[in-house]
């Protein structure tokens, strides 16, 4: 579908995953616009669509390419008419940061960037701030030490190794090893990696920190205590805090399962939308300690002996795996236009005054619910029947508006490929 040329605006989408079809969807949904999505290549979540145009742009791991590609794009979206607004949505961290670092190039060419500054996003994205904030507001977070990657030497790895069980703030195996800097991980290759491992003995991540080393990666690796439990046990925290300081949007929700496959890993399938008044008012006070203006995400997970959640890492955007906002009544769509181009929302409703609090049960999944139900837990069973009697469960690329019967028949061929893929790489 080609973006049409009266088009008043056009939201102009990076990535080609379920995140990036989630914000045309809400897009179509909340003004009836069509799109311009940017992935790497088209691929089945894009193709046949009449809710978006692809526009690939080949790998997108350097700012570079990355600008010259939506410098492009940009030129193709306002050479058919009169200059209309262009509100660029990142589908990952790294591309937020190429957002706010050549924010003057962007705007230059008729782009709205939401993002802050570089700066901002240093005191929100960067691990080791980030955990230095939860300590002053006494968030809680997992055990962690922090390796300096760019001051690495073999003497060093084995003294940072040698003391993780030392002292306070002490980090017992089996643990969890993380990039600082996500953004500049994506762009990092060596033989094993994966977004998190999960490391059993001190021999397995000194070797891991050395290759990651050895590969170029010089921000800081996260060494974290392992918090226990099934995916089940993880949570997804959403907040839209708006340019007067004002938390406007506040939704929880629980993962039921991830993917386990490697490239994959860390992708939830299915979240189920509830509340945890905790955490949304530890999440509003980061963001307040931050002067944060935007969406933001937390990646949380829940210890099973004490109940509390704990603070993995504050995403500076849109989670993947949004949709079950707009499921649970509160489309992004909405919060975005009405904070960065209110001039063109027309006559189509705002959001609320005041906060808005999500509630469920609603499930939004990409996997069939069979497997949903084989790793939830049996409350979250319970709360998956109730949100079947309501008729809440929702499929993001399942759109009644975007029927090509050759995407739907993709569409479930692949939610079908998951079965084998869990059977592959069963959640641990």
């Amino acid at each position: 579908m080609m973006v049409p040329a009266e088009q008043p605006f056009v939201p102009v989408i990076t990535g080609g995953d379920v995140g990036a079809y989630s914000l045309a969807r809400e897009f179509h949904e909340a003004y009836r616009v069509v799109s311009a999505v940017v992935p790497t290549a088209e691929n089945r979540n894009l193709r046949h669509s009449s809710i978006l145009q692809a526009f690939p742009a080949g790998p997108m791991t350097e700012e570079g390419p990355v600008v010259e590609a939506l410098v492009r794009v940009a030129g193709e979206l306002l050479a058919a008419g009169p200059r209309r607004p262009l509100l660029l949505l990142a589908g990952y961290d790294h591309l937020v940061r190429f957002a706010a670092r050549h924010r003057a190039t962007l705007e230059a060419h008729g782009y709205t960037v939401p993002y802050p500054d570089e700066r901002a996003l240093d005191a929100a994205a960067l691990k080791e701030n980030f955990y230095a904030l939860c300590d002053r507001l006494g968030v809680p977070y997992p055990g962690t030490r922090a390796y300096d990657a760019g001051a690495h030497t073999p003497a060093a790895l084995e003294a940072f190794v040698a003391g993780l069980g030392e002292g306070s703030g002490a980090v017992a195996f089996p643990v969890i090893l993380k990039a600082g800097d996500g953004g500049a991980w994506a762009d990092v290759r060596f033989e094993g990696r994966r977004k998190v491992h999960v490391v059993h003995e001190a021999g397995e991540l000194a070797t891991l920190i050395g290759r990651a080393c050895a590969a170029g990666y010089r921000g800081s690796l996260i060494v974290q205590r392992l918090v226990p439990g099934p995916d089940s046990q993880l949570g997804i925290a959403t907040f839209f805090r708006d340019g007067a300081g004002d938390t406007r949007l506040v939704s929880y929700g629980e993962v039921i399962v991830e993917d386990h496959a490697p490239g994959t890993e860390g992708n939830a399938r299915a979240v189920l939308a509830g509340e945890h008044p905790t955490v949304a008012r530890q999440g509003a006070a980061l963001l307040d300690a931050l002067d944060w203006r935007g969406f933001a995400m937390f990646d949380l997970k829940v210890d099973p002996r004490d109940g509390v959640a704990q603070f993995l890492e504050m995403n500076p955007r849109l989670g993947r795996n949004h949709y079950y906002l707009t499921a649970a009544g509160a489309n992004p769509a909405r919060y975005l236009l009405g904070e960065y181009l209110p001039e063109c929302a027309g006559g189509a409703p705002g959001v609320p005054e005041g906060t808005v609090t999500t509630t469920g049960p609603v499930l939004t999944t990409t996997i069939p619910l069979a497997l949903v139900r084989r790793h939830a837990s049996a409350a979250q069973r319970e709360r998956i029947r109730a949100a079947a009697r309501a008729g809440r469960i929702v499929r993001p690329f399942e759109y009644a508006a975007d029927r090509d019967l050759r995407r739907r028949a993709a569409l479930r061929a692949a939610e079908l490929a998951s079965v084998r893929a869990f059977r592959r790489y069963p959640p641990a």
